[in-house]
């Protein structure tokens, strides 16, 4: 059993004051500071947590921005593949008219230089058998005359034609 005594007695009471002091002195102040820090760290992790979302936000809005840039660019690139396919046909097909232009204006050339070439070959030909008939027929002329007979023989070929 507890048996009380005179001396068992003082020493709790001396430990209640001794623990009363220390309450006032030490353990009030040191339960202030150990709530404070509590405080404290409640605030900072508050903080660490807004901002944490804060960068969650921000992350998603670069994100997002990052693939509409992505879009836009994929739509110039498309754009200007499309703007160089146009011109590239645009130009396949002025080279085309070109080449037809030149091939039509070598044709209206060359039938030219055949009907001059024809003319000069008609000329030196009926040129070459009045000169024929005439030795045959043992007639001389004179050059101008020649020249009108040939022209006559000429038109009435082109008459024919």
């Amino acid at each position: 059993m507890i048996e009380l005594n005179l001396t068992s007695l003082i020493q709790l009471m001396n430990f209640l004051v001794l623990f009363f002091v220390l309450k006032k002195l030490l353990f009030d102040r040191f339960f202030d500071i150990i709530a404070k820090r509590q405080e404290i760290v409640k605030s900072e992790l508050k903080k660490a947590e807004s901002l944490r979302e804060e960068a969650e936000k921000y992350k998603e809005e670069h994100q997002k921005e990052l693939s509409e840039a992505h879009e836009k660019a994929a739509a110039i690139v498309a754009t200007a593949e499309k703007q160089a396919e146009k011109i590239l046909l645009e130009a396949k097909d002025k080279a085309k008219a070109e080449a037809s232009r030149i091939v039509t204006m070598a044709e209206a050339q060359m039938a030219q230089e055949r009907e001059k070439a024809m003319s000069e070959i008609q000329g030196v030909v009926i040129a070459t058998a009045v000169e024929i008939a005439l030795r045959v027929l043992g007639k001389e002329m004179d050059e101008e005359a020649r020249r009108q007979y040939t022209k006559k023989v000429m038109e009435n070929l082109g008459d024919r034609e």
